[in-house]
């Protein structure tokens, strides 16, 4: 080879090297900035929680390396309010004081310092009211009479005044009239100085019993009771109907909302029938906007139309679309799997079972999903794949695979952020 070919091919390497490394550091640097976003995703890495942003959950893969922030604490439960949104991580440390944090975003959709507060008491229920995020817990035994436990305390965290947080305790013995303490599940807000909760009315339960449900023996498996309070927690009115059994999803100690607010105002109370004494069949009640009583004339009798699967959790999606995460098997457990999902229209009295995201054998792990734009968008985690979004038309009931996170174990939460 002539000296003048190996000078060309020299230069030419050289050239192809000069390119490949200006590549990898335009990589380098394209990966080292800022990433900003309206949506706020909360990931688990093998040990660490992390918050990742993105402007679109359709498409795309985020890595995990390119974390907005590393959390000093994991377990957090997040949820998110309407417009103006932030986002409210809620954290109990089993039995001492969490740090609570509260996410927004400025102009720039860039994600500000963190607000804290205090979590001093547990929680087994919560959700948004007015300018606050409140959470609550039942079962619990005031100072001043170590006899009983029938009290509900809440935790409101006001998102006006930099998250503060005040807590309140009342009483629930005999709420329904029937002689039975109350848990409460879910937090509607009705958008007219009222919030809505669902009160799984139990016999007083002994304060030294163990356990951590706050509930005792269910009396009246085949009754349902709605509270609505004001903003000082006083109670405007119970709603109260025997066409369905109690409005609460369960989980051990978990009591998950099963109460939604469609589009219109109207609100839809869901019952997935947990008791087994219950005779009522899965279903749902409305509020019709500003009611003082059940409408009724209106019953959705659900459990008929998924073939006899009963559903544990309630998300509302648009309009009157709401998403249903259902049992795997038609006689459910306490503890017993639920990664089936539906769509049910509430006018129509419709449900569907969604396609187009993994079969329920094969879910692991889901996340808090996040309406918007008419659609839902669903984190779930199958075996040997990283974790992904699944944006959800509620109309067609169909799934589209969506942005995923590279280097995660779950995708917690999505939420949008506005400010």
């Amino acid at each position: 080879m002539t000296t003048s070919i190996k000078k060309s091919l020299l230069i030419a390497c050289a050239a192809c090297l000069a390119l490949f490394v200006a590549s990898c550091n335009d990589d380098d640097a394209s990966s080292k900035q800022p990433r900003v976003g309206a949506f706020f995703i909360a990931v688990t890495g093998e040990t660490t929680q992390y918050i990742l942003q993105a402007d679109d959950l359709e498409s795309g893969n985020l890595l995990i390396s390119d974390n907005v922030r590393e959390l000093e604490q994991t377990g957090y439960t997040w949820i998110f309010n309407d417009d103006p949104s932030v986002a409210v991580g809620l954290i109990y440390q089993q039995g001492d004081p969490g740090i609570g944090l509260g996410f927004a975003i400025d102009g720039e959709k860039n994600l500000l310092d963190p607000a804290q507060f205090i979590i001093t008491s547990r929680f087994t229920s919560y959700g948004f009211f007015d300018k606050y995020a409140l959470t609550c817990v039942g079962g619990q035994t005031p100072a001043s009479d170590s006899s009983r436990s029938d009290y509900v305390t809440f935790n409101f965290i006001n998102l006006e005044n930099n998250f503060s947080l005040t807590d309140r305790s009342i009483p629930t013995l005999n709420i329904t009239g029937n002689g039975g303490q109350a848990t409460f599940s879910g937090i509607a807000d009705m958008g007219n100085g009222e919030f809505l909760t669902g009160l799984v009315v139990s016999a007083p339960k002994d304060p030294s019993a163990g356990g951590g449900s706050s509930s005792g023996t269910i009396a009246y498996p085949d009754s349902v009771w709605v509270a609505a309070f004001d903003a000082n927690l006083n109670l405007k009115r119970i709603y109260r109907d025997n066409r369905i059994s109690y409005s609460s999803g369960r989980f051990r100690s978990q009591y998950y909302s099963q109460i939604g607010r469609a589009t219109d105002g109207s609100v839809y109370v869901f019952s997935g029938s947990y008791e087994s004494a219950t005779t009522k069949p899965c279903g749902a009640l409305r509020i019709n906007k500003n009611a003082t009583a059940f409408d009724a004339n209106y019953y959705f009798n659900i459990e008929e139309k998924t073939g006899g699967y009963h559903f544990r959790k309630v998300w509302h999606v648009d309009g009157d679309y709401f998403m249903l995460e259902l049992y795997n098997d038609l006689t459910p457990t306490a503890t017993g799997a639920a990664t089936r999902y539906g769509i049910v229209n509430m006018s129509a009295k419709t449900f569907s079972w969604i396609t187009g995201i993994p079969a329920y054998d094969q879910i692991t792990g889901t996340g808090l999903p996040a309406p918007y734009n008419g659609k839902i968008y669903f984190p779930i985690v199958i075996e040997g794949e990283y974790p992904t979004i699944y944006a959800i038309d509620p109309v067609t009931s169909t799934a589209t695979k969506g942005l995923s996170v590279t280097g995660a174990t779950s995708i917690n939460a999505v939420g949008r952020l506005t400010r």
